[in-house]
């Protein structure tokens, strides 16, 4: 038991030394502008995708709660017909609100939405355009599907306006197809992300093994005194570590930079553009979603920066201990 203690504290000892000789070696050399860089870069690259991924779970989010129904009623149909369909959608478990809005209503609406329509009607005495309407929310759009075929019922198919029912029809399949497509899309940049993922382990692979060979005499002395590998690897990782978190940071502010510049230079995306409501909803969804993936990365530095150290020293620490044990 006093054994393993005294391994614990040996083990413990190593990893705290190669830490210190970790920042003492970046602190001490100025040649790691270029490894910076190239961290740098691919992690701003990472950045973009994760964020670009979130954009795309907002896209998806977004036409799901696309949920709000209008079906234009057929003027020559009965009130006690009306009233009975009205009665019947608002007994569909997936409708979560409807409204019953008269021509008259939608008459008056359209005077403020519209004055200028309105005015070119009562300046020619036309009769009012307008039908009435119902309009309703489904609880989310699965249940849009039920909705419809409930509509397209032969009971109802004097009662609903032909070119409402195939605008619902049109809608329904449109946003399915862009569902489909956003979840194409996301899947595409998780398998972008884990490539990059990839792509900078070998990047700290081989930034590691050309540091490594720039200390190739210090390595083999350390060799040659017995040192366990831990204190040859750790020190590495350490470098690794500190550049990849300062690349990520980097990174980090150069996106939120942009991004506070974006609905500037592209003002559809601004609260009272037309792309508003996208823009608002991405903006929380960022919110919420990148501290995490921030702190996850914070997390992942160091494994990924000491798989990269050992895999990069490898090579060197065998061929060293091959030569020794030769000697």
């Amino acid at each position: 038991m006093d054994y393993m203690l005294s391994m614990d504290e040996t083990l413990s000892r190593l990893w705290m030394r190669g830490i210190a000789r970790g920042f003492r070696n970046i602190t001490r050399e100025k040649r790691w502008f270029t490894a910076f860089g190239t961290l740098f870069a691919v992690s701003f690259l990472l950045q973009v995708l994760l964020f670009g991924l979130i954009g795309i779970q907002t896209v998806q989010a977004t036409l799901e709660a696309r949920t709000d129904i209008r079906i234009e009623l057929r003027s020559d149909t009965q009130d006690k017909e009306r009233h009975e369909f009205f009665a019947q959608i608002q007994q569909l478990p997936s409708v979560k609100e409807v409204v019953y809005i008269t021509k008259e209503q939608a008459y008056e609406h359209a005077r403020t939405e519209d004055p200028e329509l309105i005015a070119f009607l009562e300046k020619f005495d036309l009769a009012n355009p307008f039908t009435d309407t119902i309009g309703m929310s489904l609880d989310s759009f699965e249940g849009y599907e039920q909705t419809v075929t409930f509509i397209e019922r032969d009971t109802w198919r004097n009662i609903v306006s032909p070119s409402s029912l195939s605008q619902i029809t049109n809608e329904e399949v449109q946003v399915r197809d862009l569902i489909q497509f956003a979840r194409a899309g996301q899947s595409l940049s998780i398998g972008v992300l884990i490539i990059a993922g990839i792509a900078l382990l070998f990047i700290i692979i081989e930034l590691v093994r050309r540091r490594s060979l720039d200390r190739a005499e210090e390595v083999m002395v350390e060799q040659l005194v017995g040192a366990h590998p831990i204190s040859i690897i750790v020190p590495f990782a350490t470098e690794a570590s500190i550049l990849l978190w300062l690349a990520s940071i980097a990174s980090i502010f150069l996106l939120l930079l942009i991004l506070l510049i974006f609905p500037i230079l592209f003002p559809s995306f601004s609260s009272t553009g037309i792309m508003g409501a996208l823009g608002e909803g991405l903006s929380i969804r960022a919110r919420s979603m990148f501290p995490i993936f921030f702190a996850l990365e914070l997390c992942l530095t160091p494994i990924i920066a000491l798989l990269g150290a050992w895999l990069g020293t490898r090579a060197m620490i065998r061929s060293k201990v091959l030569a020794v044990s030769r000697t």
